[in-house]
């Protein structure tokens, strides 16, 4: 069967960066998901012969099992990136109500554990399961209460999953992007500084012009992903500010 690909929130951002960098450089189809059909559309656009997409959310239980059923039918999976994810509810932690906070850590942490767990059997050969984490896993923000807990969670998730799954051939793995030019970025400038009080800070990071290119962050993935050995890959979180030189730097 065709290698595979599979790349959630594969619409805008980082993953769409991705499943175009993939479809660059690698043979196999490149699958990719999300919510948003014309976005994801609009991604495989760009190379109709390699990218294809499915709707589904990762949060949902059926369309986890639909992604895994089509997988299972036609492809043998290589890598999996979980990018899908979201920043909302942008409010004090003491403000977020239990259906806001269920949904966002049912997309943050349940869908990237439960595809995993519902996927991992369909690799071939040596796999590798790829974390899009973020500094808001380690650090506090004001206003990003539901998003740094759900990224904490994530990272302890490919903790765990890195000894769990130590000698069976799928290594997992963790990268923080840093702060990049996403669709995002958009919606954390557009906030009242009532609910995220260090708002302006991240509208200086675009006027200064100091947003990372999606496409510079999507090689630095790819590399991680395939030019590494599977102990490196999962002995740390990569980091795109203090890592990509090993790669940018023979360029």
């Amino acid at each position: 069967m065709e290698p595979l690909v599979l790349i959630t929130g594969g619409g805008t951002g980082i993953g769409q960066a991705l499943a175009w960098k993939f479809a660059e450089k690698e043979h196999g189809t490149i699958l990719i998901t999300g919510r948003r059909r014309e976005m994801l559309q609009a991604t495989a656009a760009v190379a109709p012969d390699r990218i294809r997409f499915l709707v589904s959310d990762i949060s949902s239980e059926s369309d986890r099992q639909l992604l895994t059923d089509h997988i299972s039918s036609e492809y043998a999976l290589r890598y999996i990136i979980h990018n899908a994810a979201v920043i909302e509810p942008v409010r004090s932690l003491l403000q977020v109500n239990l259906d806001q906070w269920r949904e966002h850590q049912a997309i943050n942490v349940e869908g990237p554990l439960f595809l995993t767990q519902s996927l991992l059997s369909l690799f071939s050969g040596d796999g590798r399961i790829m974390h899009i984490s973020s500094g808001a896993a380690h650090f506090a923000y004001a206003g990003w209460g539901a998003y740094c807990t759900s990224k904490a969670a994530l990272h302890m998730i490919y903790q765990v999953l890195r000894v769990e799954l130590a000698g069976q051939g799928v290594a997992i793995g963790s990268v923080r992007p840093g702060i990049v030019d996403t669709p995002m970025q958009q919606l954390i400038r557009a906030k009242d500084e009532t609910d995220f009080p260090q708002r302006q800070r991240f509208v200086d990071y675009e006027r200064k012009r100091q947003l990372e290119n999606p496409e510079r962050v999507a090689e630095f993935i790819y590399q991680v992903l395939t030019s590494t050995s599977a102990e490196e890959y999962s002995e740390k979180e990569w980091d795109f500010r203090s890592d990509a030189g090993r790669w940018f730097e023979q360029q």
